[in-house]
């Protein structure tokens, strides 16, 4: 998990930087932020599922082979607000063709919504390096990791 989250938090730190230089009132600003998000955020989603298919699924089915329950493992990905965030940024792309104080009203919004994604983001990548790494490590051979 860790290797891949250090990319995913580079992206974060990316889009926080850009989000604090972004000129809300600003066609070519906001436009620029718009594509640079969905440009992340669709690599979290790709991150997600590669997540999911490859790790979380298999995890899930070899606790349950073993008799081992855990909601978490089931849950992990339930409550992401990707989609959320990519529809967001899609509003944003209909928002510059609009005036000034829809771009800046929808900048406000855009800022709000990311500060709480990333509030969760952030903590949410970190239970996995720090649940889902040791499980991984005693429930898989490395050969089976590898694979």
């Amino acid at each position: 998990f860790k290797v891949p989250h250090r990319r995913m938090k580079e992206l974060v730190n990316y889009y926080c930087q850009k989000l604090s230089k972004t000129d809300f009132s600003s066609n070519r600003d906001l436009r620029n932020l718009l594509k640079s998000l969905e440009t992340t955020f669709s690599e979290f989603k790709i991150h997600e599922q590669i997540e999911n298919d490859c790790i979380v699924n298999k995890l899930a089915s070899r606790l349950q082979a073993l008799s081992i329950e855990s909601e978490l493992v089931c849950d992990i990905h339930s409550h992401n607000q990707l989609s959320e965030m990519l529809e967001l940024v899609a509003q944003g792309y209909r928002q510059v063709q609009k005036g000034e104080v829809e771009m800046t009203t929808y900048g406000r919004e855009l800022q709000v919504a990311l500060e709480n994604f990333t509030g969760r983001f952030l903590p949410h990548m970190k239970e996995e390096e720090e649940v889902f790494q040791p499980l991984l490590m005693e429930y898989f051979t490395y050969e089976e990791l590898m694979d």
